[in-house]
């Protein structure tokens, strides 16, 4: 492992060639603002460094309470307990319906009201559309998950959701890289360890940085920030998954495991995925 100094420079310097791949306008303006540039990339460091803290001491088979215990020696309660509900921020639900006849239907719901219109899986056409759209949720809340680990609570609207998700799929139903890793996803939880289950969910997350989805759901998720407060979102989420690419993903990959305790839901649609490929064959 690097040291932690060369470590910080290192997620410095590829946390803003990413933004300047991502947003090139946005970049500008930041470059220009000296101020606002060395805050963030003060913020930068710090998170980076913060990852060296954490994965000193880390072992795959520690248990969630023994992992608790290790991240409470860096971070605050608060922190630790926005880790632990990383996986219960909902995006929406997807419920499969087996009629008596035979048939299938799907109904796609938040706070239990409709979110969007039932699908009757007549055709694989239809079951691929439905599998889209609950991989699209997997992946968001994933991201949402990311934005806690580093201490960013969201709060987001139907609409943002909404407009999220359907940026995703256009994505998912595109890229190799994604369905690989939800395919692996899928595997994992079907019969892995919790940390078997957690370095799949980071393989999705930081496969989802490198397609550049990642970015785009964030400023999605940010619309109602400030510029400010997305950019440094962005950042500091991106300043967490090159750091952890840098480090074996160990302090990541543990504060999954953290939030995969109490993740009932989310786990519900990675069954539902593997449900949704079984109606293929």
């Amino acid at each position: 492992m690097a040291s932690c100094r060369n470590l910080e420079e290192k997620v410095v310097e590829e946390t803003w060639e990413h933004f300047q791949r991502m947003d090139p306008d946005e970049f500008k303006k930041l470059a220009a603002n000296v101020e606002k540039k060395e805050q963030l990339m003060a913020a930068v460091r710090s998170a980076a460094g913060e990852v060296v803290k954490l994965t000193d001491g880390l072992r795959s088979d520690m248990s969630p309470s023994d992992i608790e215990s290790h991240l409470a020696k860096h971070l605050s309660a608060d922190r630790v307990e926005l880790i632990k509900k990383g996986l219960t921020i909902p995006t929406y639900q997807v419920r499969l319906n087996k009629r008596s006849d035979g048939h299938v239907s799907v109904d796609i719901t938040r706070d239990q009201k409709e979110f969007m219109p039932s699908i009757n899986l007549e055709t694989v056409a239809d079951v691929n559309v439905a599998k889209w759209i609950q991989i699209a949720s997997i992946i968001v809340e994933a991201v949402l998950l990311v934005m806690s680990a580093v201490g960013i609570k969201a709060d987001v609207s139907d609409a943002i959701i909404k407009k999220t998700a359907e940026e995703v799929v256009e994505v998912v139903e595109s890229s190799s890289l994604l369905q690989k890793a939800v395919k692996q996803l899928e595997e994992a939880f079907h019969s892995g360890s919790s940390w078997d289950k957690a370095k799949a969910i980071f393989t999705l997350i930081k496969d989802s940085h490198s397609v550049g989805i990642l970015w785009k759901i964030i400023k999605s998720l940010c619309q109602n920030m400030s510029t400010w407060d997305w950019i440094k979102t962005a950042g500091l989420v991106s300043a967490e998954i090159i750091a952890a690419v840098a480090t074996d993903g160990a302090a990541l990959i543990a504060k999954i495991v953290l939030a995969l305790n109490s993740a009932y839901d989310f786990v519900r649609k990675v069954i539902n995925v593997s449900e949704l490929n079984a109606m293929k064959q």
